[in-house]
């Protein structure tokens, strides 16, 4: 369930300029922009937007971090991605006309979103050429993300998608333990890990059990992924 909150508009002018989407656009703009929006709240694993709905807001990312997610007519859940902060939840409904069927989002914990009228973020993208292409190929670089996580669930063991994934989430969610580790800065329940690899918790459970029995790659501390072997890992993501 959200909640809208209520930010003053020189507070909200302050936020939403520093969304990189936004660097090209005027004070002029930023203030219309600021004007039509406003902050809302999403609890973990409230739905954001809904697959198959028409959507009147899109939503950027103040704190937290989102999941979307495509489900196929059987109800198989694949995560295609997080979103951090700074990142832009409706790309789709900007440049195409038809519903974006089979795709959600997802708070994976507390978040908080600036909701923008679509019309509204449409009429500036439209007027910046410079938007529109960071716009298409933001939906570009998702559409391949999908293409090849599909892949690996057809031809990948649930191993070497695990592997895979935790190389990738390392990357994009990157901190550093006090020792020197490298582990990953989100927390991600095995049923979360499951719907990031399409397979089921079960699997997933019993891959990190086996690797923890047998010395391997990746240890999970307090709902974290800590990398012990990161040459291991790339061995078990070729495999």
């Amino acid at each position: 369930m959200s909640a809208s909150q209520v930010l003053a508009p020189d507070r909200r002018l302050w936020v939403l300029r520093n969304f990189d989407l936004f660097k090209s656009l005027s004070a002029e703009e930023l203030t219309m922009l600021a004007h039509d929006s406003r902050l809302v709240e999403f609890g973990r694993n409230n739905h954001i937007c809904m697959s198959g709905v028409k959507h009147t807001h899109a939503y950027l990312i103040k704190e937290g971090n989102v999941r979307i997610v495509s489900t196929n007519a059987q109800g198989k859940r694949l995560t295609v991605g997080i979103l951090k902060p700074g990142e832009l939840i409706g790309d789709i409904d900007l440049i195409e006309n038809e519903l974006a069927f089979g795709e959600s989002a997802e708070a994976i914990g507390n978040c908080v979103l600036y909701a923008v009228p679509l019309e509204t973020l449409k009429k500036l993208i439209l007027s910046k050429p410079e938007m529109v292409f960071a716009v298409s190929k933001l939906v570009g670089e998702r559409r391949s993300q999908i293409i090849n996580q599909m892949q690996d669930v057809l031809f990948l063991t649930v191993p070497q998608r695990l592997a895979k994934l935790v190389q990738r989430l390392a990357k994009e969610f990157p901190g550093e333990t006090k020792s020197g580790r490298q582990f990953v800065n989100i927390k991600l329940t095995h049923a979360e890990l499951a719907d990031l690899i399409g397979s089921n918790r079960e699997a997933v459970s019993a891959t990190i059990a086996k690797w923890k029995a047998n010395g391997g790659p990746i240890d999970v501390v307090k709902g974290f992924i800590v990398i012990k072997d990161s040459a291991g890992l790339t061995e078990f993501a070729a495999a």
